[in-house]
């Protein structure tokens, strides 16, 4: 057993000990800076993490404050601190803007890893390849695409390709495997002397799924007609089979980009889940907020999503398909055939929500786990009566 492994459960403790002990003076972040730093020493990470962080520090701080190795020092302690208290990585310190908040801001926020302990409750691990796989995706919530999907497997689905592509001269392609927009492609098959060598560049990276180009409707395409503008709603189905909404949001690219994720370069605006208006500016990865959209110069603020009362239909349909994933990001697309699914997040992030109007969303992931505990408590109790 490695060191690194054998040591996790007790840095587990510790964290667990200091966050209880609510630690967050000065002298504490210096403490627990300098013995995080001490550890991926140790580790041989000291070097990495550093470049990792002041690469992102260059998004935010001017150059005043880079040219300062007291500031840079300073604040990367902070950065250590935060990421050992609350579970921030670098980017969510800035973007969160912790940088200003007290103790009593900052732990009331959803982090890249305070997160996981819910979704591995909530969700039970034996089906969320469902979703994590965009193949096993497909043949669950086939009936909500409205468009033409191949998966592909291996070499023999060749022929299946050259029927998909006769009827889809142009297409989109996802790895299986991936999130976040990431590999992502439109393929063009003009532009390649033959469909093998198409195909070949296609099943490079393993088992992947083509579909047929998403035609968007208005409102939602002018917005930014170059990428597929989703909406993403997070629901939360509670065990007594309700499908309650936790938040939602209108995603759209920015410049040429096809992808409509902020981690890709776009930007998000918060629409109320009850009446389907966007309330808030926009703001992008780097917390830059947008009344209008920096490109089209559509107004984001106020805009009201189309058929909120159908989307809202739905989001309660899809999340009863796998009861046993019940914390699902869900991404709809608005197109002439009314809304239509474009993919399921079992760990939907929670950067966007929080991003928008700088207001932690921990106290909701805090409610679904007492009504979760709740509803459990009183079947354990039933059972035992029986």
């Amino acid at each position: 057993m490695s060191l690194k492994k054998l040591l996790k459960p007790y840095t587990k403790k510790i964290r667990e000990w200091c966050r209880k002990k609510e630690f967050h003076s000065p002298f504490s972040v210096f403490v627990i800076a300098n013995l995080y730093r001490f550890a991926l020493f140790v580790f041989g990470k000291s070097g990495r993490r550093f470049a990792s962080a002041f690469k992102v520090m260059q998004d935010y701080l001017s150059e005043e404050e880079l040219a300062s190795k007291r500031t840079v020092r300073r604040i990367y302690n902070d950065i250590l601190f935060c990421r050992f208290i609350y579970g921030t990585v670098t980017r969510e310190y800035f973007s969160f803007d912790f940088r200003m908040m007290s103790h009593e801001a900052r732990k009331t926020y959803v982090t890249r890893n305070n997160k996981y302990p819910y979704y591995r409750k909530f969700n039970n691990r034996n089906y969320v390849g469902y979703l994590n796989k965009k193949t096993e995706t497909y043949k669950k919530f086939k009936e909500f695409y409205k468009r033409e999907v191949l998966c592909i497997y291996d070499e023999n689905d060749f022929d299946a390709f050259v029927d998909f592509v006769a009827r889809h001269e142009r297409f989109i392609y996802k790895p299986a495997d991936d999130y976040g927009g990431h590999g992502v492609k439109i393929y063009n098959s003009k532009k390649y002397s033959s469909l093998k060598d198409l195909f070949d560049v296609i099943i490079f990276n393993g088992c992947c799924v083509v579909e047929e180009l998403i035609v968007q409707a208005d409102p939602i395409k002018s917005l930014h007609p170059q990428s597929v503008n989703t909406m993403r709603v997070v629901a939360f189905l509670s065990p007594s089979g309700e499908t309650k909404i936790q938040w939602c949001f209108l995603r759209m690219g920015m410049g040429e980009s096809h992808t409509d994720n902020m981690s890709s370069g776009g930007l998000a605006i918060m629409v109320d889940s009850k009446t389907g208006i966007a309330y808030l500016p926009g703001r992008d990865w780097l917390g830059a907020e947008h009344l209008f959209h920096p490109d089209t110069g559509k107004q984001l603020i106020g805009l009201q999503i189309p058929e909120w009362d159908k989307l809202l239909e739905l989001v309660g349909k899809l999340s009863r398909v796998i009861p046993e994933i019940r914390l699902v990001g869900w991404d709809l697309a608005y197109t002439d055939k009314g809304w239509i699914f474009v993919e399921g997040n079992a760990t939907p992030q929670c950067v966007s929500a929080q991003l928008t109007n700088f207001n932690g969303k921990l106290y909701l992931y805090e409610n679904m786990n007492a009504e979760y505990d709740a509803f459990i408590g009183a079947e354990n109790i039933a059972g035992e009566e029986k």
